[in-house]
């Protein structure tokens, strides 16, 4: 799966607990734009993004927008998103997204995950799930993925998982291996540290470009902090790097809860 495609994934579906990244459920809204550099000619990525979530006894719902400029492909994004609570240690996430543009946002991306919460404590959660992405010019994704979150006493969230990618055509195979770990608490202030290593099957970067079966690193860190009301900010740093070309920047948002 190419790094553009995964940067839909957060229009596409709220991994929760996804590292405490966002406020824990409730309505809120949150804006913010990003910049990010690429080296080696392929054009900087820069755009605005809007999201909404509104929370009910068992289902949280997220309304996702974005508008993006990417190796010089400009497109907008949309999702929605569904959290569903069953029990005190299972729910299940559903999302769909779609976007336009020439090759870098998909034309649909499917997401579907159920979590389990293990434990007395239930502060272990597993969950697994798939994806399904329509990309543009014939190319297509299918995926498998895992995780186990753990809930720390004292504000620290653990996170690990894998995801395996079959890419279309071909049926070309790639896996990668993510990481993340959170400090803090919502309300006051957030701190995540996240990272991920693997291989990627195709990466659409042009009309007639693209970057095949290769090995990618990428890390980031977001701080949210509120400040009053419900009012806060959140700041975060991206870094991405592959045998082509290296990706950075920083993005900056405010949300406001209710």
């Amino acid at each position: 799966m190419s790094a553009s495609l995964r940067l839909c994934l957060l229009a596409s579906l709220p991994l929760l607990p996804a590292s405490a990244q966002t406020p824990p459920p409730a309505s809120w809204i949150e804006a913010g734009a990003f910049y990010q550099h690429v080296s080696d000619g392929f054009g900087d990525w820069k755009g605005a993004y809007a999201r909404a979530v509104l929370a009910g006894s068992r289902n949280v719902w997220y309304l996702d927008a974005k508008a993006q400029e990417a190796f010089r492909d400009r497109g907008v994004y949309g999702s929605i998103a569904n959290v569903h609570t069953f029990s005190d240690r299972l729910y299940t996430q559903v999302g769909a997204g779609a976007g336009t543009g020439d090759f870098v946002l998909p034309d649909l991306r499917l997401d579907a995950s159920l979590s389990v919460k293990l434990g007395s404590a239930r502060s272990l959660v597993l969950t697994g799930g798939g994806t399904l992405v329509d990309a543009k010019a014939g190319f297509r994704d299918r995926a498998l993925f895992g995780s186990l979150t753990w809930y720390v006493s004292g504000g620290v969230v653990l996170e690990g998982g894998a995801r395996v990618n079959w890419s279309d055509p071909g049926s070309v195979r790639s896996a990668r291996g993510t990481g993340a770990a959170s400090f803090g608490r919502s309300g006051r202030s957030l701190f995540t540290l996240r990272g991920s290593a693997g291989t990627e099957g195709y990466q659409l970067t042009g009309v007639s470009q693209t970057l095949r079966e290769f090995r990618s690193q990428e890390a980031g860190a977001v701080w949210r902090q509120w400040l009053s009301g419900g009012t806060g900010f959140v700041l975060g740093a991206d870094w991405y790097h592959n045998p082509f070309y290296t990706r950075a920047g920083l993005s900056l948002g405010l949300f406001h809860g209710w």
